[in-house]
């Protein structure tokens, strides 16, 4: 009964464009009570979008859980999509948001993968603002995180870099499918989505294979240059930010979970940021993947008594 109920998209009570800054116009969304407490939820990423999913694991008669589309993302507008596209400017944005909703009372964070970075990051610059935080599939943006997908991941999935390799006929393949994936030719963009670009999703998988796309969205493409263009510039953040900020948020309660088997963020990461946080709370669930349904249940559950 609970995950009939689950299943259920919830429908924003309003949604709509902040005004224009540095050429980018920001959509966001509010669900459940408009006089609810307020859930700040960053998405995952980068170039991911927002998703009523996250909504359902609150209970919305008594939340007001707002969303928005970073910068490039979703229904977010731009004059130029990579013009002041940096993690700064994201956080920069989700300030800006509060400001024009008129929330002043201390909130809730909520982010997944990519989105709890962004949590994390938000919480260290605005802690007096921040009641509870909420993050699941930790992704900490360290050197040696975004360097197990680039590199270490090889050790398990050899097969599919030789792949990768064949296609563009070089070794170092990132140079060559950053440029096919910026290259004004479809074709080009394709041949990069098509193989570097989706060998994240391929991480976890028993059976992965690669194929070459015959087409793709505008949307699909311009979520992938977003990716590959943080993945270029190391997130925009120093080597080990998060952690080295940490005792800022340190008072905080904190809910972490992670997928013991999560191939795309291994759950050393989640470890690591426990360990930091004396007032967090981890649990590794037993399951394959990177953000599942078995997660969100699983922490829906958790949420009604925990806040």
């Amino acid at each position: 009964m609970l995950w009939d109920l689950f299943k259920r998209e919830p429908k924003p009570f309003d949604e709509g464009y902040m005004s224009e800054r540095d050429g980018h116009a920001i959509y966001y969304y509010q669900y459940g009570n408009p006089q609810g407490i307020p859930v700040l939820s960053f998405h995952g990423g980068p170039g991911g979008s927002s998703r009523p999913k996250y909504a359902k694991m609150f209970n919305l008669k008594k939340y007001r859980f707002i969303q928005f589309d970073q910068r490039g993302c979703g229904m977010s507008q731009f004059n130029d999509l990579f013009y002041r596209n940096e993690t700064s400017n994201t956080i920069l944005d989700a300030l800006r948001l509060l400001e024009y909703l008129k929330i002043e009372t201390r909130l809730i964070l909520h982010g997944a993968s990519w989105g709890s970075t962004l949590t994390l990051l938000f919480a260290e610059a605005q802690p007096q603002m921040i009641s509870n935080i909420v993050i699941s599939s930790i992704f900490l943006a360290r050197p040696e995180d975004y360097g197990w997908v680039n590199k270490e991941s090889e050790r398990f999935y050899p097969d599919l870099w030789h792949e990768m390799r064949q296609q563009v006929r070089r070794n170092d393949i990132y140079k060559e499918y950053h440029n096919l994936m910026f290259s004004p030719r479809i074709k080009d963009n394709l041949k990069a989505l098509s193989y570097l670009g989706s060998y994240e999703y391929q991480l976890g998988q028993l059976a992965p294979h690669l194929c070459e796309l015959e087409e793709a969205s505008p949307e699909q493409i311009k979520s992938a240059q977003i990716a590959f263009y943080y993945d270029q510039n190391e997130y925009f953040i120093s080597r080990n930010q998060i952690l080295e900020n940490s005792a800022k948020i340190k008072d905080i309660p904190t809910l972490i979970y992670h997928n013991r088997m999560d191939f795309c963020c291994p759950v050393k990461q989640a470890w690591d940021l426990h360990q930091a946080l004396p007032k967090s709370e981890l649990t590794i669930l037993p399951d394959y993947g990177h953000s599942t349904p078995h997660l969100l249940k699983e922490m829906s559950k958790k949420l009604r008594n925990w806040l």
